[in-house]
Parts: structure tokens; sequence; C-alpha cells
């Protein structure tokens, strides 16, 4: 079986799925089973406890609060009151209102002075007239339309004093005959007429008579349109004169009742048309009617039925504290009436719809007063997950250190394998470079010596180019073995450096003429450009000379049969450069970032044509990076590469020291 990194990882994992993957898929299975049962238990026990908690606010307090309804009367928007007879009281309405007198149809003279008070506009005429029938009349009616007469004749002819005089007499009567035989209703009419020519006169007593007249309007007994009427003159009139803030509680009340007493006069109307709505079960909140907003309840109190009523605002302001008692982060709440329509609670959309923002898990039928509504109550979204986990903490904790260990073994365990591997192979690479790159110089020289001892040559010059050539390949072997102990030792670090003030002219020169009569007659062309007065740099002589060489070396190497080599020497600021340049095979982007690796080659198949061992251009590394300086490479494939050492001078490395 072939000895490789991949196969040994591949069986690496085998095993560790074994021992680490399906222990993983074990606990991962009982943690999600612990997970649901938890879930499950917290679901229950929430429930059960929410549950309770409902049935305390939505039963108790409800029924509490109005199991006896007739006395919290006043928390009503308005209210309906009956007789024995099931007869409307309150509000009262003008076919039910009683008279001081009988109907009596006014005479014949009345109509003819509407006529010179309206048509003919003779007001003189009109109040004389009204004076004679006023002393010659017996009949209450016939008396009060008279004066109501002469005050308005008197009113249209500006004649506001003697008007606002003859006003008082009526709203505040003095003959007790005439009293009694006013109804409260006319008498109503007059003050507010009164009140009415004060304004109109800017009167100093027409605070005082507002003041007055809001609380007697309000509890007088008149028609409920009667009393709608004048207490919204009243408030009209207040507003004119700017009174408004001085009657502020005054105007308050009336408000009120003006807006209970419409409420109880629409319903009256509706139930009026409506029969069966009378018989509604008692002290049971219900829906008057789809058209109508409003919710009542029956009750008896003193051998009378009274119908309270509730504005659909009102209702859910009561159900609203409930609501908030009950609604937290985790749940919340809808509550519907007898028609199943939603009352209070988290809202619908735009078509009716409920949001979707949780999931109900209990409904109640509520009881006694609000028999036949119901309560819905809902989880929120995700609440069970949330509050499990709550309690998963610890599992989740633990199973997590539990995977992260398992995890982190695996991995440490595969990269161990994968570098034993690696190691394995790069040892075995080498052994066999080593072999292959001692084996060729060795057998050259063999044949050579040979050659010479059994005395072959044809003649002395044979025998001199034999020598050379054992002479070549022997120093071929000298650089290997160099090669090899400047590795050793840069392994152990106990590579030592003479650092010592060189020119960078001197290293450059030396190196070129290293690798001058190996380049000299071989179709290469090379080129040294070394500017004059480089500036002294802290170095290893040798060490440089031995970089510049290995560069060389390697561009020759590299290049095709025509060859083309530069170096190039000069200063850049603080440093000294070092190009060497070529025209040969050129290198991937990939191979430049792996070609100062110990033992990469761009070929390193056996059959290679180019020697060596891979261990050049990491020595050219480790020797400049020892000289704090830095090694770049530029190259495209095909097209040849650069390679740019910099290193500070003196002064620069002096200072930095």
């Amino acid at each position: 079986m072939k000895n490789n990194p991949t196969s040994q990882l591949r069986q690496v994992v085998l095993l560790l799925a074994i021992t680490v993957i399906l222990p993983t898929v074990c606990l991962l299975w009982f943690m999600t089973q612990a997970v649901r049962n938890e879930r499950l238990a917290v679901r229950q026990k929430l429930i059960d406890s929410y549950v309770k908690r409902a049935e305390d606010i939505f039963f108790k307090y409800p029924d509490n609060y109005w199991s006896t309804a007739e006395k919290n009367w006043s928390d009503f928007s308005a209210f309906i009151i009956y007789d024995q007879n099931d007869n409307i009281t309150i509000p009262l309405i003008r076919s039910q209102y009683p008279k001081s007198f009988p109907d009596i149809i006014l005479p014949d003279e009345i109509h003819k002075i509407w006529k010179l008070e309206y048509s003919e506009k003779n007001l003189d005429e009109a109040i004389k007239q009204y004076n004679l029938i006023y002393k010659t009349s017996s009949a209450g009616e016939v008396k009060h339309e008279c004066e109501i007469g002469i005050v308005r004749c008197l009113t249209k002819q500006n004649k506001f004093n003697e008007a606002i005089t003859a006003c008082r007499e009526l709203a505040y009567p003095n003959q007790q005959y005439i009293k009694g035989k006013y109804t409260p209703e006319l008498i109503s009419r007059d003050k507010l007429m009164l009140v009415s020519l004060y304004s109109r006169t800017n009167h100093k007593d027409l605070l005082k008579e507002l003041q007055n007249q809001f609380p007697e309007t309000i509890k007088i007994f008149i028609p409920t349109e009667t009393k709608i009427f004048i207490l919204s003159q009243l408030i009209e009139i207040a507003k004119t004169n700017s009174l408004t803030g001085k009657l502020a509680p005054e105007i308050e009340k009336a408000q009120k009742l003006i807006e209970s007493s419409q409420l109880s006069l629409t319903v009256a109307d509706y139930i009026e048309k409506t029969p069966s709505l009378k018989s509604h079960q008692l002290n049971t909140f219900y829906k008057i009617g789809n058209s109508l907003p409003i919710y009542g309840i029956y009750f008896k109190f003193d051998n009378r039925k009274m119908l309270g009523l509730l504005t659909e605002e009102k209702m859910k302001q009561f159900w609203q504290k409930s609501v908030d008692d009950f609604t937290d982060e985790l749940v919340f709440c809808r509550i519907y009436d007898t028609d199943g329509e939603q009352v209070v609670g988290e809202p619908k959309n735009y078509i009716g719809q409920e949001v979707v923002t949780g999931e109900i898990f209990a409904t109640l039928n509520l009881k006694k007063s609000f028999a036949g509504w119901k309560v819905e109550l809902y989880l929120r979204a995700g609440v069970f997950k949330e509050a499990a986990d709550k309690k998963m903490v610890v599992y989740v904790w633990v199973a997590g250190a539990v995977i992260l260990l398992m995890l982190a073994s695996t991995f440490l365990a595969g990269s161990a394998v994968l570098k034993q591997a690696k190691l394995n192979k790069l040892k075995n690479d080498f052994i066999a470079t080593i072999t292959h790159e001692l084996k060729t110089p060795l057998a050259s020289m063999r044949i050579l010596v040979d050659t010479l001892l059994e005395g072959k040559c044809q003649s002395r010059g044979q025998e001199i180019e034999y020598l050379q050539l054992v002479s070549k390949e022997n120093a071929r072997l000298s650089r290997l073995f160099d090669n090899f102990l400047t590795f050793s030792r840069m392994e152990r670090n106990k590579q030592a450096f003479d650092f010592a003030s060189v020119a960078g002219g001197e290293i450059a020169k030396a190196a070129a003429e290293a690798v001058q009569t190996k380049f000299n007659g071989q179709n290469c062309k090379f080129t040294v450009t070394i500017d004059a007065n480089l500036p002294s740099i802290l170095a290893d002589k040798d060490a440089m000379i031995t970089v510049l060489v290995n560069l060389l070396d390697n561009a020759f190497k590299y290049s095709g049969e025509i060859k083309e080599i530069s170096l190039n020497a000069f200063a850049d600021g603080g440093t000294v450069c070092f190009v060497v340049k070529d025209n040969g095979i050129g290198l991937t982007r990939r191979q430049m970032k792996k070609v100062f690796d110990k033992f990469y080659q761009v070929d390193s198949s056996l059959s290679r044509k180019v020697e060596g061992t891979g261990l050049g251009l990491s020595i050219v590394k480790f020797i400049v990076d020892a000289h704090k300086g830095k090694i770049d490479v530029e190259s495209k494939l095909g097209k040849g590469s650069e390679f740019k050492i910099i290193v500070p001078i003196i002064k620069v490395l002096s200072g930095e020291i």
C-alpha cells in the first residue's frame, strides 16, 4: 500500500469517527430528548400556573364587582329605569310627561296677535293686545303665552331692560296661583330666555344666573330632550361670554349628563322598537345591538327594573385592568362578548383575523355577570423554547464542552498524524534526492578515474580534460556537502556568522567571479552591473557571497539553452539591493509562495533534468534573515524570474542596534 499523508489521514479519520463522532451523535440525541421532555414539563407547569392565575383574575374580580351592580350606578355610561309595568320612567319621554293642566287650544285672538307681531311687525299694537288678553283671560297657559309675547316684542324693539323685567317675573313668578299652574318645563324655558337676555346685554347677574341654572336644570323633572336642549344652550352662552373657566365644574357635570341622556334616549328608542330585548336575563351583560356598540345589564331594585348601560370604551376600560394584570412577557389574552366579538386584548389585523403572535392554551367561559363571555389565553410565540432553554443552560454547556473537547482531540490527533506523514514523505524524498545527487557525480568520477588508471587516454590534453572533469564533479560534491552542513547547523541554530563592515560592491564582484568560469562558453550572456561607491553593510562576506552564488547557480540551472543572466547591485535609500534576473522557465504563483521552503523543488521527480537538493533557496533566506534583510521574488511562467535581496546599510543597522 502506498504510504502517503492522504491515505494515513483517511485511516485516522476512520478511526476517530468510531471513537468521537458516534459518542457525539449519541450525546446530541440524548440531549435533544432531554430538551424535549424539559419543554413538555415546562409547558404543563406554565399552563397550570397561568390558568389558575387567570381564574383568579377573570372570575373573582368581575363577579364581585358587578354582583351588586345597582350600587355601582355611577360606573355606568347611562341607565334606563322602568316602573312596575315595564314602562320607561328615565329617561323621561315627552309622551309620558305629566302636565299641570289639560291641553287647551289657544283662542283666535292669540293667533291674530301673532300676525301683528310676525307678519305686520306692529309691535306696539301687539304688546297692547297681549296685555288686554292677559287681563281678561283666566287660563294659565294663555296668560303665559301673552307674557312671553310681550317679552319677545320688547326684545325686538331693543327695550332690553323692560324685557328683562318682564322675563324675570316669568322665570320667578311671585303669585302663587300662577306659579302652581306653570309647569316646570315652561319655567325652565323662561329662565333660559332670561339668561339669553342677560347674555345679550352683558348683564352683571349673568354669571350668578348661570351658576344657579346649571344645577337646577340638572335636578328638575322635565322631559329629557328638553333638559338636553336647555343645558346645551346654557353651555353655549357660557362659551360666548368666556365664562367656561369660572363655570368649569358646572359645565363638566352638564356635559356628562347630556352624553348619558342622549345615550339613554337612543337605547330606549332602540329597545322600544325591539321588545325582545326587554326580556333579557337579569344581572348579565349583553350587547344591545350590532348597530349600537353598547353593553347593558338588567337588575332589580326597589321593585323596579334598571338597565345599566356601558359604552364599548367603558367596557374596555373595565376589562383592561384585568388584562394588564394577566399579561406579561410570556402570555397575553383576548376577551370576547356574547356575540363572539373581541372586546379587549391584543389587537387583530386590518381584515379582522387574529394576529398570530402566540399559541392558545386555554379558554375560560366566564360566569354570572358575564355569562356567555369567554377569555382566550395565549402563550407568546417561542415561549416554551425560551422557558426550557433557561433550564437547559447546564445541559448545553456540558454537551458543548464535551463536543469541543472531542473535536479538539480529533484535530490534534489528525494534525499530528498528518505532520508525521509529511515528515516521513519529506525524509524519503530527501534520501532519494541525496542518493540521486551523490550517485551521478560519483559514477562520473569513477569512470574518468578508471579511464586514467587504465591509460586509455590518447593524449596529454585528454588526460588534463578528464582531470578537469573530475575536479568539476568533486567541486559539485563539495557544494552539496557544504549545503548539507549549513542546513544542519541552521536547523540546530548553530550557524555562526562573522559580521563585519563589507562593501556591497565587493560581495557582488566576488560572487560574479565565482560563477564566471561556469557561465563562460555555454551560450550564456552574463551581465554584471555594480554601482560605484556602494555603501558598506554589516555582513558575513562569505555567507552573502554564498547567497548570490546560489541565486546565480539557480538562474543558470533553470534557464534554457540560450541563457541571459544579470546581477545588479545598487543603493536604494538606506539599503543595498542585489538583483539576480534570468530568462528561465519562471514560476507560478503557488511555486513563488513555496520556493523558499526546505527541500522544495519545482520538479521533484527523480528523472528531473536539473540537479539539486531543494536546500539552496531555504539557506539563502536563512542567511538574509540573519542579516536583517529581505528577499523578494517576481516571476512569470516561461519568461524568467527576478530575485531581489535588500540589506540595510551599516549606519541604519547601527542606529537600530
